[in-house]
């Protein structure tokens, strides 16, 4: 989902989406951040991850950063650079998620699922 997001925001800058549509992906990507961390967090609390503290800090930092992305975005879609975006939302995905994230795969045990298909409702909403 969180690629999908992602994508869809490149997609929609690169193809010229109006303002307020970009900011509708922006304001997805914020919501399901946050609902991301809070399962993925509440997976390792519950497990024996020895880096539980040091990840939790390091979502608190992604999640402030899209958090104040969003919020300057809403406020003036001029006061951003979208493309310095794109490269972060970018790293992060494959620096955290396909680095950090799977550090703590051995201590929990199971296999993520497949969220294929799971939508946004901000998203879905605004559409």
């Amino acid at each position: 989902m969180l690629i999908n997001i992602t994508n869809e925001l490149f997609s929609r800058v690169d193809n010229g989406f109006t303002q307020e549509e970009i900011s509708q992906t922006i304001s997805c990507l914020n919501d399901y951040v946050n609902r991301h961390f809070e399962r993925e967090e509440s997976l390792f609390i519950d497990s024996e991850y020895p880096d539980t503290q040091e990840h939790i800090k390091t979502h608190r930092e992604i999640s402030k950063t899209v958090a104040n992305i969003s919020a300057l975005y809403k406020q003036d879609p001029n006061a951003i650079n979208i493309h310095e975006v794109l490269e972060f939302l970018r790293d992060w995905l494959t620096k955290h998620i396909l680095r950090a994230d799977q550090q703590y795969a051995p201590y929990i045990g199971v296999t993520v699922p497949s969220r294929r298909g799971a939508s946004c409702q901000a998203h879905k909403h605004a559409s």
